[in-house]
């Protein structure tokens, strides 16, 4: 209408192209929490217990959710400031430049779907440990479905499901676990391996962590972003308790070490019988959901901001009536029903784990090598937020995750050729693959600016599309 003011882009009623600034707190809480805590995390508790054993388990594992506050304060300083739904594009743009940024980008995003394909299979044979007439690649497709319906609706509807499916199955994990403590029969204690048990523990232990940052390209839907690293931390406060509390039970309960891909159903039943196994399968359940659901709000936003940047196909950055990257979602699903689809026929699922905590290792090395060049190149920028410490937290965090990153290339996968290195393979080949795209589509749009006007200035600043 004529004559009436701009509507700001943090109005419910921003106009299309924008995204809206809805969500709360609560959801950055529960969208961090809830797209870490996957199902393949008991699992990880699992082998923990392996290296870290008795009470060093649950100690490993609140000392990895120490470590990852360095990625906090990272991430909470690259998100302070430069806020976007672009993420990390824009902050390894800004602080490293191109091409690396958009092949990295890229890249990333393969851990969404490695995470989603892995937690896929695991949700399955735990559906089939209890209801085993219903074909597992069923329950795959139900989850999946459900988790694009609700991000189809709004960012309302998803947050929505992401605050009610995570504070569920957190509250429903430490009642059960304390009720297991509490359990008959708990095996004797097992003698503490002291250094080295510890240390083995630890550098496992980080990766029941792995995805909590995903929830930083919703910086541009949420309400205050200068509150995201405060949410980044309270989500890994969370999962340290949750998951210490876990392996305080699964090393004290007999049977749980040989309970095969679900050994959560074996700590429900010691702590509450019946009801027990069913009260963590639908923990399970609810897990699978919250990654599922948490993955596809995060990754869509990602695959959004390079569609409207034009580093992917246009259509893939356009928002639809209810201000949702519709199209985005729906690619996302495609992938990751086939992919996932493929790893329960194939049963191949931990080259995925070992990939996708490789890339988010590297993850955690790139944002702090990003925040180093941010620094240096825009030492003026006004920061909500500052990771404190100065130059140490991010040399820290890249000793430690690099270390770390290594050890997740070179960890066991059960693929044949046992002396290979398939996940490196695998990597190597995924990089080269997204080296070569990024280089052709960078020159395709220098050949398009040097044909045109240079583009006028966007108008929601640091949400604007990078590149």
């Amino acid at each position: 209408m004529a004559g009436a003011p701009p509507v700001p882009a943090d109005s419910p009623r921003a106009p299309a192209g924008l995204l809206q600034r809805v969500l709360g707190f609560r959801t950055i809480v529960s969208t961090s929490a809830g797209l870490a805590f996957a199902a393949v995390n008991f699992l990880a508790v699992l082998a923990i217990l392996g290296s870290a054993r008795g009470i060093l388990a649950p100690i490993a594992i609140l000392g990895a959710g120490a470590l990852c506050m360095l990625a906090v304060a990272i991430f909470g300083e690259l998100n302070g400031t430069l806020p976007s739904a672009a993420g990390i594009r824009v902050w390894t743009l800004r602080g490293l430049g191109d091409p690396f940024s958009l092949a990295f980008t890229l890249l990333y995003l393969g851990t969404v779907l490695a995470v989603i394909a892995a937690d896929g299979f695991v949700l399955a044979a735990a559906l089939r440990a209890a209801l085993p007439a219903v074909p597992g690649a069923l329950w795959i497709l139900l989850f999946l479905t459900g988790a694009l319906i609700a991000n189809l609706r709004s960012v309302r509807t998803a947050g929505a499901v992401q605050d009610l499916t995570t504070y569920a199955l957190l509250a429903a994990l430490v009642l059960v676990g304390l009720a297991a403590l509490r359990a008959p029969g708990h095996l004797p204690p097992v003698p503490a391996a002291w250094p080295a048990g510890l240390f083995g523990g630890l550098a496992l232990a980080v990766f029941v962590f792995m995805g909590f940052e995903w929830v930083t390209p919703l910086a541009e839907e949420v309400r205050r972003p200068a509150q995201m690293p405060q949410g980044l931390a309270l989500a890994v406060l969370l999962l340290a308790v949750a998951f210490g509390l876990f392996a305080l039970v699964a090393g004290r309960l007999p049977g749980v070490a040989a309970a095969g891909l679900a050994p959560q159903l074996t700590v429900g039943r010691a702590a509450l019988g019946a009801a027990g196994f069913w009260i963590m399968l639908g923990v399970t359940v609810v897990t699978a959901g919250t990654t599922f659901n948490g993955g596809f709000v995060a990754a869509s936003r990602l695959l959004y901001a390079l569609g409207r940047s034009g580093f992917l196909p246009a259509p893939v950055g356009r928002l639809n009536a209810r201000f949702v990257p519709a199209r985005a979602l729906w690619v996302l699903y495609g992938v990751s029903v086939a992919l996932t689809l493929l790893v329960f026929a194939t049963g191949r699922y931990l080259i995925l784990i070992n990939a996708g905590a490789a890339l988010e290792c590297a993850m955690y090395v790139v944002a702090a090598l990003a925040l180093l060049g941010l620094r240096r190149r825009m030492p003026e920028a006004p920061r909500t937020w500052t990771a404190p410490g100065g130059r140490w937290v991010p040399i820290a965090a890249i000793a430690v995750f690099g270390g770390l990153g290594i050890g997740a290339l070179l960890a066991a996968d059960n693929l044949p050729l046992p002396g290979v290195p398939w996940t490196a393979v695998l990597l190597v080949a995924l990089s080269l693959g997204a080296w070569r795209y990024a280089a052709l589509r960078l020159r395709a749009r220098a050949r398009e600016r040097a044909g045109r006007p240079a583009p006028r200035p966007q108008a929601h600043g640091a949400s604007a599309p990078p590149g």
